[in-house]
């Protein structure tokens, strides 16, 4: 370890690799608990690029409580705003309930229960018999955390519920989700890009462990950060810690297909903020959920 950052064989998480001209450094991790761990390690800076270290510097009022916590927050306890987060989920709820997907009982010969009057009755079939249910599927979710600088709270609040709500409808519709958060950032031929999975395919949703990534704004601005200073980079990531890098270049470093779906900027999916039954109807509209499944309309609700 020196002053450039840490080497592929000090960082487990970390894939260097090269496409066309640009220069790739990928990290994955497999939980929010493998960042703070990492983290915790104090990995060495790269001095080079980063003579500054925005992680630590960055005035409060813009990246939220001090380095140190905020990697702490990446095991639990984060709760700013989490309660107003909750709130606006219910909101979504009972419209998704009458959408739910329902499994149908048909008099048969043989089933699962029996059919009373038609055995009073004499009748043939007098089960019932659930009706199949539809092959499961597994559906990932990419959601990118990086926001513009005009983007409020409300809009980024709403985004995170939306794309719990999202995996919720996608549940109920027999789907297995495999949900991921993403930051991708880009300096000249350089690039960036960090994926956290919050939940594996089958594994029950935990809206509060999801929170912190998805809207707490030191995560993206210290813990990120820190997370950067420590690449071995060869320009100057640290004169703006990179741009929002290629969306398109980005899908195909994550690998996604016909089965995935990719949540950009709160302005890109038409959030606004104001109303979550009109964010949420905007949201799956620019998703064309409904090409797949039968979604929910909320502003009808």
């Amino acid at each position: 370890m020196g002053n450039t950052g840490v080497t592929e064989e000090e960082c487990p998480y970390l894939k260097i690799y090269s496409v066309k001209r640009l220069r790739v450094y990928q990290l994955f991790f497999d939980s929010m608990t493998d960042i703070e761990l990492f983290l915790l390690k104090d990995p060495p800076v790269n001095e080079e690029s980063f003579p500054v270290m925005m992680s630590v510097r960055a005035d409060a009022s813009f990246a939220g409580p001090p380095l140190l916590q905020s990697i702490r927050y990446c095991s639990g306890g984060y709760n700013e705003g989490l309660p107003e987060f909750m709130q606006l989920s219910k909101h979504l709820e009972l419209a998704n309930r009458q959408y739910v997907r329902q499994r149908v009982s048909n008099p048969a010969f043989v089933g699962s229960r029996p059919n009373v009057p038609a055995y009073v009755a004499g009748a043939p079939k007098n089960m019932y018999r659930l009706t199949r249910t539809m092959e499961k599927r597994v559906a990932r979710i990419n959601m990118n955390i990086a926001y513009s600088w005009d983007t409020t709270p409300a809009q980024i609040n709403a985004r995170g519920v939306l794309t719990l709500n999202l995996i919720r409808i996608l549940e109920m519709n027999n789907y297995i989700v495999d949900f991921r958060v993403f930051e991708a950032s880009s300096e000249y031929q350089e690039m960036f890009l960090c994926e956290v999975v919050l939940k594996k395919p089958g594994q029950r949703l935990d809206p509060g462990k999801c929170f912190y990534p998805m809207c707490g704004r030191s995560f993206q601005r210290r813990v990120i950060s820190r997370l950067k200073e420590s690449m071995p980079f060869k320009n100057n990531f640290g004169m703006s810690y990179g741009r929002v890098a290629d969306e398109k270049a980005v899908k195909a470093l994550l690998e996604m297909d016909e089965n995935s779906f990719y949540i950009g900027t709160p302005q890109s999916m038409g959030i606004v903020g104001r109303d979550i039954r009109e964010d949420a109807d905007a949201f799956l509209s620019r998703l064309h959920l409904s090409d797949r499944i039968r979604v929910p309309r909320y502003l009808d609700n």
